[in-house]
């Protein structure tokens, strides 16, 4: 269900708009002798912006394509590779953070002539970055649609609840730990040399949109993100990444939470129709939002 705003009252007012066209754009622009690909479609008011998850280069990813398709009949979509992903050329300074992506996207959609605001759709690590781009990048930022996103917090949060290093503990456990600590503090353990510690203490400047609406998407509470853990420490961990995602409502006076049944943290894959549903939510709070931004 789609909280205090029913699916069908966002799809009556998305209807009374003018429909758009299936019009594509786009291409690789440069941001400072290296390139960004950026494809957009449709036509509309506002602009969505995707930052997709960690490794995830959205223009070309299948089910990134379908969900802009769906949303192009409303409005306007940009799906936007970052740095050494899909068409966009490596980053040549490292590590990264998400002020890095968030600028490499400012950059790039205004060499593109795409203008704002936007309403910035972020999933996962994607979900990190609209926050630094909301806060560096207010006056253009419409809203946020936050899809199982990372909380600036998540980190530190999920090392706390973890039980003291014993010998003879769970292999889970072991694993959790070293990926939670070499994420915290060696960005080339993974695939995009993000350094989490900066970028998340960069999502914090992000103290409030105002007015602007900001639509929490959060993968279902039955969801496990690490197999293999003990049930009782899974839950407690689940529990803890809910209470987060709840916390994302406090960004905005204009905030809905929409909770998955059944899909898991990959939600743009797992229950694509969800996504949609919570974007088209966004586009309606924008569309009947009068708030100046701050």
């Amino acid at each position: 269900m789609l909280g205090q705003l029913s699916l069908l009252a966002t799809m009556v007012l998305l209807m009374s708009e003018a429909r758009s066209e299936a019009r594509e754009t786009g291409g690789r622009f440069d941001v400072g002798g290296r390139s960004i690909h950026i494809a957009c479609r449709g036509t509309g008011h506002p602009t969505i912006v995707v930052d997709a998850g960690l490794g995830t280069a959205p223009a070309t990813d299948e089910g990134w394509q379908r969900i802009a398709g769906r949303i192009a009949t409303t409005t306007r979509i940009c799906l936007y590779d970052r740095a050494g992903l899909g068409g966009s050329d490596p980053a040549t300074d490292f590590p990264r953070t998400s002020m890095h992506a968030a600028a490499d996207l400012h950059e790039a959609l205004r060499k593109a002539g795409v203008e704002g605001p936007f309403l910035l759709v972020g999933h996962s690590i994607g979900g990190l970055h609209a926050q630094v781009f909301a806060s560096l990048y207010s006056a253009e930022t419409a809203g946020l649609v936050l899809l199982s996103s990372t909380h600036p917090d998540q980190i530190e949060t999920w090392l706390a609840l973890l039980p003291a290093y014993a010998p003879d503990e769970e292999k889970a456990i072991t694993e959790l730990r070293a990926f939670l600590t070499s994420m915290a503090e060696d960005p080339t353990r993974n695939e995009e040399r993000l350094a989490f510690v900066p970028s998340a203490a960069q999502a914090r400047s992000l103290s409030t949109l105002g007015a602007r609406p900001v639509v929490v998407a959060t993968h279902s509470p039955r969801y496990r993100m690490v197999p293999g853990l003990s049930e009782p420490l899974a839950m407690r961990l689940e529990t803890a990444t809910q209470r987060l995602q709840k916390r994302f409502l406090s960004l905005s006076s204009n905030a809905r939470q929409n909770i998955a049944a059944t899909a898991g943290h990959g939600l743009p894959h797992e229950d694509p129709e969800f996504v949609i549903e919570n974007i088209l939510q966004g586009i309606a709070l924008v569309r009947g939002a009068t708030v100046r931004p701050k």
